[in-house]
């Protein structure tokens, strides 16, 4: 997803991190997996593969991976329509895995 989707979401007070920042991209999807499962509350993908195995972990840890099923466009209207979906999503409705929004 776009870097300066992060910056619209801190810009709404969020604490964002994306694998390119923090050093982990190419990574196993198990080992990142972990990673996101003891340090975030969500984690947006585009990998249907990823939020695929995530649902069938059945994890209780917490974490929310959810795919990321907004459109692709260009930046100037994606970012706009994430955050808009993002800002209107009642989040007790996603289970780990699910399609989003």
């Amino acid at each position: 997803m776009p870097e300066s989707l992060a910056g619209a979401l801190e810009d709404l007070g969020h604490e964002v991190d994306s694998v390119n920042n923090l050093k982990l991209k190419g990574i196993d999807n198990g080992t990142l997996y972990r990673q996101v499962a003891v340090d975030y509350e969500l984690c947006f993908t585009r990998d249907a593969g990823f939020a695929y195995n995530v649902r069938q972990m059945r994890d209780p840890s917490g974490v929310k991976v959810l795919r990321v099923i907004v459109p692709q466009q260009r930046v100037e209207a994606f970012v706009p329509a994430f955050i808009d979906a993002f800002q209107k999503s009642d989040w007790s409705r996603y289970s780990n895995g699910d399609d989003w929004p």
